[in-house]
């Protein structure tokens, strides 16, 4: 709905709402709204009612890659919707903020607890921009001029890595995924190796959706370049943590920790690094301290970002912190705790394979590749149209095309889809499944 001529909009310049948002490109703006205008907020509120009821509803979710369904604790939304956190604001004044340095502090150390990393900053955005926080990193550490990635990394990660090293003198450059068993192929990546290479990014489970044993391989032939991994927070209730396998930064998306899925966001990004690394690492380091009473105090032990030190000399310009969901994730594991945490993701790995085999009898969908999934099940899709469109029609979310994910798709591999599974996933859903699949022979 266009305005034209408001008071506003003459006293910014402006005369009309398609002049206010040129920038933005027509095919994604929204056309019409169909709302009234001078309609009262009880009128609005019943038409925004009437509107939502016409979203489409799924009974059974095999979405993932990325943000998951998980369960999550009623404690925990309690814990966070008290008034002492309800913000997403570094606490500036230390002296009035005791209670959300503690947190934060308690988030740092169970987060490095869990990866086996010496620091854990406090925080990031989200899991793609602290991926790119940590490649910077590593450029200004070692200064290389090359950051290895996987070939199948999702486009959306790549994307963004790419407008992080904008500006630096960094390129990317890709390394081959085996399509066979969904391995890190390590005779190709020894091969892109450089004495000028910054540092290799490996992800655990991998874009494939595998659990991937040459991930702690790679530190054996790395050299110089620092190894960055991507890690499912998950997936460390069962696997060795980046630390033991010898990572220099481990970046991970918290999403899972206790936070819902909120249409794709806001997000929690984790980043942790050796001890040695830490003045070179972004936003800040929270530590523990005594005042002057000698009373135990938490402090903002390390700010190195350009709102505290001289720009120059700032290692990011990352602006708020996501201390709210920080304080989620620490309740999330607190609560569960190691073995909890173990119990959710073997629960994961056997609704993986309850996947693989209540489907294989269906001609639809098979698993061609090898090795051990984790939340994420590739399977290769024989039938006709698309697979994600036809499922949501039968109440089914489920189905995305790797090739709409990858930012390379090997050809073995064209047309397959993905079905991922938590540990919320039940035998019904997986039931439901296999019998529209079954109709559709």
């Amino acid at each position: 709905m266009e305005i034209e001529d408001s008071p506003l909009l003459k006293e910014i310049g402006f005369h009309t709402t398609d002049e206010l948002f040129d920038d933005i490109p027509m095919k994604v703006r929204k056309k019409e709204l169909r709302i009234p205008r001078g309609i009262s907020e009880f009128e609005l509120i019943g038409l925004s009612r009437e509107l939502a009821s016409m979203n489409r509803s799924f009974r059974h979710n095999f979405l993932g890659n990325g943000i998951y369904d998980r369960i999550i604790p009623s404690s925990v939304d309690s814990i966070i919707g008290r008034s002492e956190f309800l913000t997403s604001y570094t606490p500036y004044q230390a002296e009035m903020s005791q209670g959300m340095l503690q947190s934060l502090f308690e988030f740092q150390s169970i987060i490095s607890d869990l990866t086996g990393m010496d620091v854990t900053n406090s925080s990031m955005y989200d899991g793609f921009t602290a991926l790119g926080e940590a490649a910077r990193m590593a450029y200004r550490i070692n200064e290389g001029t090359e950051i290895l990635v996987p070939e199948t990394m999702y486009r959306s990660k790549f994307n963004v890595l790419r407008s992080y090293l904008t500006g630096l003198n960094v390129r990317i450059e890709t390394y081959r995924i085996s399509p066979v068993d969904g391995s890190i192929d390590l005779d190709s990546l020894s091969n892109k190796l450089k004495s000028t290479t910054a540092a290799i990014i490996a992800e655990q489970p991998n874009s494939l959706g595998n659990i991937d044993g040459n991930v702690a391989r790679i530190s054996e032939i790395k050299g110089n370049a620092l190894l960055i991994t991507y890690y499912d927070p998950i997936s460390l209730g069962v696997l060795k943590p980046p630390g033991e396998i010898g990572s220099d930064i481990n970046v991970m998306e918290g999403q899972q920790l206790g936070l819902h899925r909120n249409l794709g966001g806001p997000l929690l990004g984790i980043l942790s690094f050796r001890n040695e690394y830490a003045r070179k690492s972004p936003g800040r380091i929270i530590g523990e301290s005594n005042d002057t009473h000698g009373k135990r105090a938490f402090v903002m032990t390390l700010q190195t970002r350009e709102q505290h030190i001289r720009r120059a000399k700032a290692m990011s310009n990352i602006c708020t912190n996501q201390a709210l969901f920080a304080v989620a994730a620490t309740a999330y594991l607190g609560i569960i705790g190691p073995t909890g945490l173990r119990k959710v993701a073997l629960k994961t790995m056997e609704n993986s394979q309850k996947l693989i085999k209540s489907i294989s009898g269906s001609g639809v969908l098979k698993r061609e590749l090898k090795g051990l999934p984790f939340s994420d099940v590739l399977l290769k899709y024989n039938g006709a149209g698309n697979l994600q469109e036809k499922l949501a029609e039968k109440g089914i979310a489920g189905g995305i095309s790797l090739d709409e994910l990858a930012h390379n798709t090997y050809e073995e591999l064209k047309g397959n889809v993905f079905l991922s599974v938590t540990e919320k996933t039940g035998s019904e859903s997986i039931q439901a499944l296999a019998k529209e699949l079954e109709v559709m022979e």
